[in-house]
């Protein structure tokens, strides 16, 4: 294109400057969104890509079981001739998720130290910054700080070779490791996390949990890797389990090949690149992202278009009287493209401001620190440039077909726009707008009522106001001092220890044998005041009594669902099986919620063995900042060398349904926008229609008509497709919203209330956008309706 193209363009642009603000500021929105949810894409595609040999690395499931016994790994490597190498990562069972780090007289908590293998470095490319990768987890006792946390322990020195104790949170002890290395902080897109690596041999070395994890298939804590020389072994075992795991399954677990449980124990290798998807954001969430993102980009182009024509109706004499003095369809085009391009830079550098204005606000759902990674600038900016050419180029291809189609006759008589034919795309375009912002709409208010039901639903036992405290585990000789202290507050209404926190999941998994078959079920153990410290109404029998023995050591409680899948007609007194040992069932509880409301309530059974690290302390709503420093000073007189650190329970719960919060407030941002963006697009249609009627307003206010009757004659047909646009996105919201509700096991009902809602919103806010220019329009001196040409 020549220059003169643009020249002309950026001063057609200057000379409509309301109206082109309007279109730059919508076109600017929806690039600015969509190039924040390509950039969301990408970044959840390229999670564990970085490993150069990601295409040979798999993780170990077995069955919907993303950790395993760590006998796992060596047992494939012994019988899958196609297996180079295998490591573990084991994040709790060595006490080694939470625990505490001292060095000289500084204590602080941290979590996420990973046990690992010795192969480590063999499989993925974190950058060791000091240490030697090949020996650095080999002998027992030894540990990698992440780059961070060196830093908070040592500053900017050289910590190898120096000694560190770790306080383990669970089982209660304390080791002295040698550092051997420091790692760089794990980057954002690796599903691996950590703040450091403990050599895997300190758990057989130190008879942690009986040690010898080769042997142990008990355990279910381990992440298992394993390294092919073929993908295609993968595609093997995934299509059909080898008769080595099958038969070991059978013996081990009494699940024969062909019985349901068997799917329980399903081989299944999963390609490294796609462990994020198992563990973190679902690959069909981040598709809906990107088409969510893409609807918006759409619509801000029908919504360029649409203006653009109505803009262009003031030019239409000099494209007619250009006609005539021999200007071509080709050069009349190629000065719209044009234009379009022009306006689509322009709006391409007000997104950008937009994108990094807003990105900080939007981390926690995004995951990335920076727009652009440094080594990705180059390619980033040729998809930028030729994205924009590409939108430009599609954005003007109908405005400057439109336009140039008209006759001169047409042009110079302004009869362009007569018949139906120029308005059917006009039509289309404005309900497919609204189309999308009712269906979003629809969808904010569904979603919005299911995050309301899911935090207001009862649970059987009462979460609020509850403070707990890690780390306890210390506390095993002094609890009863320790508890009798605080209840000496009277803003302190009980204490109850536990295994571990009460939200999510019960963190110890058993099962019993019915009918010849074993069934899984989820276990804790618990004081004997836990029960009326959380407020669980038990339905039959008996709690748990302080300080007996055979209570500790041989009985447990169940919930309903327990009793229901393990089909017990008489269940107190019943015999079953935690953990290997026979012990008997004492009192039934109501069924409780402690995971997210996307599960069925599990079968569930507490125990009073003596195993609880973490303090649960009900406390009143008054003076909650006293509360709490009585609790630290108490804390602090019991247990001085470790570091006082209190959570709520409630907060554990919202993070439950974080990622519905945060996907509530996406598609309420999205709504928003989609809606703001159809607004423009009406306020340009019913400025266009208004110019093209004025004569036959100003001929009707002549003969009698009443301001009101010209609004509603310029309004009912905007008004016709939006009604439209609600008839045909009722039905795919629908479809949507109830397979959207099928991820949850207990979900709210998709009320028509909504759905109507929705329609009496668009419709308001599209009279509201379009009824101030149909005013304007009708108040008009009619004389200078009639001078009009």
């Amino acid at each position: 294109m020549k220059k003169s193209n643009f020249r002309l363009a950026l001063r057609n642009i200057f000379r409509n400057k309301f109206h082109s603000s309007i279109n730059i500021l919508g076109f600017a929105v929806g690039i600015a969104v969509f190039m924040l949810i390509v950039r969301y894409v990408d970044h959840q595609f390229s999670f564990d890509r970085f490993h150069s040999q990601n295409k040979n690395i798999y993780k170990i499931h077995l069955g919907d079981n993303k950790s395993l016994p760590p006998a796992t790994a060596q047992f494939l490597k012994n019988n899958v001739s196609g297996i180079e190498d295998v490591v573990r990562l084991d994040e709790w069972y060595g006490g080694g998720s939470k625990g505490y780090l001292k060095n000289e007289n500084v204590t602080f908590k941290t979590s996420d130290l990973l046990f690992a293998d010795s192969s480590f470095f063999n499989f993925f490319n974190f950058e060791l910054l000091y240490g030697e990768s090949k020996q650095a987890l080999s002998a027992p006792n030894s540990i990698i700080l992440s780059e961070s946390l060196s830093q908070k322990l040592f500053g900017n020195e050289n910590p190898t070779g120096k000694q560190i104790e770790y306080l383990s949170d669970y089982p209660s002890a304390t080791y002295r490791f040698t550092i051997q290395g420091v790692i760089a902080d794990n980057p954002d897109n690796s599903s691996i996390q950590y703040n450091g690596l403990i050599s895997m041999s300190t758990i057989e070395f130190n008879h942690i949990r009986n040690g010898n994890i080769d042997e142990d298939w008990s355990n279910w804590g381990f992440g298992t890797f394993v390294k092919l020389n073929s993908p295609e072994i993968a595609t093997q075992i995934n299509s059909e389990s080898p008769k080595f795991w099958t038969d070991f399954v059978a013996e081990r677990w009494k699940a024969p090949k062909d019985s349901p449980r068997a799917q329980d124990y399903k081989l299944t290798f999963v390609p490294l690149k796609d462990v994020h998807f198992m563990s973190g954001a679902k690959r069909s969430s981040v598709y809906l992202i990107f088409l969510i993102g893409l609807i918006i980009l759409i619509i801000a182009i029908i919504n360029y278009i649409n203006l653009s024509v109505a803009i262009s109706t003031s030019r239409v004499k000099e494209i007619g009287i250009r006609k005539v003095i021999g200007a071509g369809k080709g050069s009349l085009s190629r000065e719209f493209i044009a234009e379009s391009i022009v306006v689509t830079f322009i709006s391409a550098v007000l997104a950008v401001l937009i994108m990094y204005v807003v990105h900080p606000y939007l981390y926690d759902f995004t995951g990335f620190n920076e727009i652009v990674e440094q080594g990705e600038i180059f390619r980033a900016l040729l998809l930028f440039i030729g994205g924009l050419f590409f939108i430009g180029f599609i954005s003007g291809i109908y405005p400057a077909w439109f336009l140039t189609n008209v006759t001169p006759v047409q042009s110079l008589k302004n009869e362009f726009n007569k018949g139906k034919k120029g308005n059917t795309l006009k039509h289309i375009l404005i309900t497919s707008q609204f189309v999308v912002s009712i269906f979003l709409l629809i969808s904010v208010v569904t979603i919005s009522k299911q995050v309301n039901y899911i935090k207001t639903k009862e649970l059987g036992f009462d979460k609020e106001h509850i403070v707990y405290l890690s780390g306890s585990a210390n506390l095993n000789q002094t609890y009863q001092s320790f508890r009798e202290t605080l209840l000496k507050n009277p803003t302190i209404q009980d204490v109850a220890r536990s295994n571990g926190t009460f939200a999510g999941h019960l963190n110890i998994g058993s099962k019993h044998k019915v009918n010849g078959e074993y069934r899984k079920y989820n276990a804790t153990t618990v004081d004997s005041d836990f029960i009326e410290t959380f407020g669980i109404e038990l339905i039959e029998g008996r709690n748990f009594l302080r300080n007996n023995k055979n209570d500790q050591s041989n009985s447990v409680l169940v919930n309903e669902s327990f009793v229901k899948e393990m089909e017990l007609d008489e269940p107190i007194g019943s015999k079953v099986t935690f953990l290997g040992d026979e012990v008997t069932i004492i009192g039934i509880v109501k069924d409780f919620y402690i995971n997210s409301l996307h599960h069925k309530i599990e079968p569930s059974l507490l125990s009073n063995m003596p195993w609880n690290v973490c303090v649960n302390i009900k406390i009143s709503e008054s003076d909650i900042q006293n509360t709490i420093a009585t609790i630290e000073k108490t804390w602090k007189e019991f247990l001085l060398e470790v570091p006082f650190e209190y959570h709520f329970l409630d907060e554990n719960f919202d993070d439950l349904y974080k990622a519905e919060v945060e996907f509530s407030l996406l598609i309420r941002v999205f709504s928003i926008l989609a809606v703001f963006i159809a607004c423009l697009g009406l306020f340009g249609l019913i400025s266009y229609s208004a110019v093209q009627r004025k004569k036959e307003i100003g001929v009707r206010k002549i003969n009698g008509a009443k301001t009101i009757e010209v609004i509603s004659l310029l309004n009912r047909d905007f008004i016709k497709w939006v009604a439209l646009a609600f008839v045909v996105a009722c039905p795919i919201a629908w479809y949507a919203m109830n397979k959207w509700l099928e991820n949850f096991a207990y979900k709210t009902s998709l009320s028509w209330w909504i759905f109507a809602l929705a329609g009496v919103m668009a419709l308001g806010i599209a009279l509201l956008t379009v009824s101030f220019q149909s005013w304007k329009a009708a108040t008009q001196n009619p004389v200078e309706a009639l001078r009009y040409e």
